[in-house]
């Protein structure tokens, strides 16, 4: 055989490889990570507001059921003069001795500052209180500070813990 002809056998024989050989496919990538949606901050601190004014509603009215069942998460914890109630039951009822023993009692308070977790599922509102014992009455009000836990359940923004009391009075100079 000549050399043209042993030449030409290979390059068929290496052309007739290259076209019956398996063809190998892409790898396909990893598929990407969903992207994290974005939270809204502005619309998740007014989300928070809104609840903490549905709360002065619930105090005000005297519904001591619906602060502990619908703005409590159900292990909620509250910690009033030094005692720390945890669950609805607790908290209801904490509530309801309040009730009793200032039925006139008028409460507002104001959000100074709320904030929310980077993925919208926390947040923390502090802020100031007024009670006063005795609404129009001769007792005076109290002023105090709280702070309040959030966490998004289910969708809803409920109550974790809240802490407040009675400021103290300045240190004289």
């Amino acid at each position: 055989m000549s050399t043209r002809t042993l030449l030409a056998i290979t390059l068929a024989a290496a052309i007739l490889a290259t076209g019956c050989a398996k063809k190998e496919e892409p790898k396909a990538e990893a598929p990407a990570e969903p992207a994290a949606p974005v939270v809204d901050l502005a619309a998740e601190e007014q989300a928070v507001r809104n609840r903490s004014g549905e709360w002065m509603n619930y105090a005000n009215s005297k519904d001591a059921a619906s602060i502990a069942t619908k703005l409590y998460a159900s292990d909620g914890l509250l910690i009033s003069e030094d005692k720390a109630y945890k669950g609805a039951a607790a908290i209801q009822a904490k509530y309801e001795e309040d009730i009793k023993k200032n039925p006139d009692a008028v409460i507002s308070w104001t959000s100074d500052q709320v904030r929310v977790s980077s993925d919208g599922d926390m947040a923390v509102e502090y802020g100031n209180f007024s009670m006063d014992p005795d609404g129009d009455g001769k007792k005076p009000a109290v002023q105090g500070s709280f702070a309040t836990t959030w966490a998004k359940v289910d969708g809803e923004w409920r109550v974790l813990s809240d802490a407040g009391g009675e400021n103290a009075a300045a240190p004289a100079p």
